[in-house]
């Protein structure tokens, strides 16, 4: 007979981001080893000239100045927390791709600013400015690596882990931290990108989630036996 397993869900972001991911999750042993950390550049941010910003994460908003300027957002949650924060935010598309498109469509007035963390990726300065759309650059924090501890070690050992993978550089970090997984091992990519980054091992047992959202990755956890139990 069978006997039915409990899932172990590693989550490796930043701290903050992993346990907001986790809340509400059931039906799992929620492991939250990260593997990188989000610090400040202490980089001086001049508005002065600046028509509009870029927000590409969620990351850069706690950096960025009181401001009445409109923020062009990716992302739904970095949308909303722009907009917690006083910023005038607008969602624009769900990755750098549909950002690009949308500026390039609405040519708004420049100088843009575009407000990021060290690993960056999309080339998004350089492809609006082909749209004749004059955009800067200003890394404001950078993603800092995490050793992995003894959670993390302990984590991949388990059998039936379920690992989400929310960006590129996450991808890299993993797979130079695990090295090796169980056969049973099912990584969740945010987008093709993000499995493109893993090891071709490691991509055999990877699902990639059908939007680049939070929601969409729960959504992949609920095969897997992980649910929510709230809204």
């Amino acid at each position: 007979m069978q006997v039915h397993r409990t899932p172990t869900l590693l989550l490796t972001r930043p701290r903050p981001a992993s346990e907001r991911f986790a809340r509400g999750l059931e039906g799992a042993d929620i492991i939250i080893a990260p593997l990188m950390e989000i610090v400040g550049t202490g980089a001086e941010i001049d508005l002065a000239g600046v028509h509009g910003l870029i927000l590409t994460s969620q990351a850069a908003v706690p950096f960025v100045p009181q401001t009445t300027l409109p923020a062009y957002c990716v992302g739904a949650r970095t949308t909303a927390v722009a907009r917690g924060a006083g910023i005038s935010a607008d969602f624009v598309g769900e990755d750098a791709d549909a950002l690009v498109q949308a500026l390039a469509a609405r040519r708004p007035d420049g100088p843009l600013l575009h407000l990021h963390g060290t690993h960056t990726r999309g080339d998004i300065a350089r492809r609006l400015s082909a749209h004749g759309i004059t955009v800067q650059s200003l890394t404001l924090y950078d993603q800092r690596d995490c050793p992995p501890d003894p959670a993390f070690y302990d984590a991949i050992t388990r059998p039936d882990l379920i690992v989400p993978l929310f960006s590129p550089r996450s991808a890299i970090l993993f797979a130079a931290a695990s090295q090796t997984l169980r056969d049973d091992t099912v990584l969740l990519a945010l987008s093709p990108a993000v499995a493109h980054a893993l090891p071709p091992r490691m991509q055999t047992q990877t699902r990639v989630a059908a939007a680049p959202t939070g929601q969409q990755m729960r959504d992949l956890l609920e095969p897997l036996g992980v649910q929510r139990n709230s809204p």
